[in-house]
């Protein structure tokens, strides 16, 4: 019986330090909602140059998306573990979908620039999520 106590009690902790948080819960508090709003006037922008058609001005958005995943890349560190690392993941792919949406832009194909920039939408609303759920953990100083 010893061992199944053992057992159950290191499960237990490593149950709970799964949860714990990265960041020092007294250090610089993150505004969520900022970032947020910023990585939607980015997207937009992003949005607006493509359904008009006019690519000349993607690059200049897809590299204003790439400065707000820096942005986030670096105030992640006050998520949860899990958050962070579904925050990783899905700034990665999105990364390399803008990859593509920029080699495209730059070839002039604007049904394959639609047609990418539609896979990168569900990835931003995660994103999003992700964002909203941080700044509902009290990790938002109300600065939005």
């Amino acid at each position: 019986m010893g061992k199944t106590r053992a057992a159950a009690l290191l499960g237990a902790l490593l149950l709970v330090s799964s949860c714990q948080w990265a960041g020092d819960t007294k250090a610089v508090r993150v505004p969520f909602a900022n970032l947020k709003q910023r990585l939607e006037e980015s997207h937009a922008t992003l949005k607006r140059a493509i359904q008009e058609g006019s690519l000349d001005r993607a690059p200049a958005a897809i590299r204003a998306l790439g400065e707000r995943f820096d942005e986030l890349s670096a105030q992640s560190s006050a998520m949860n573990l899990l958050d962070r690392e579904h925050l990783a993941i899905n700034i990665a792919t999105a990364r390399r979908c803008l990859t593509a949406i920029d080699r495209y832009c730059a070839a002039g194909d604007q049904e394959l620039v639609r047609t990418l920039f539609d896979q990168l939408e569900p990835t931003i609303g995660e994103i999003q999520v992700l964002l909203d759920r941080a700044g509902g953990l009290g990790h938002d100083d109300g600065l939005a």
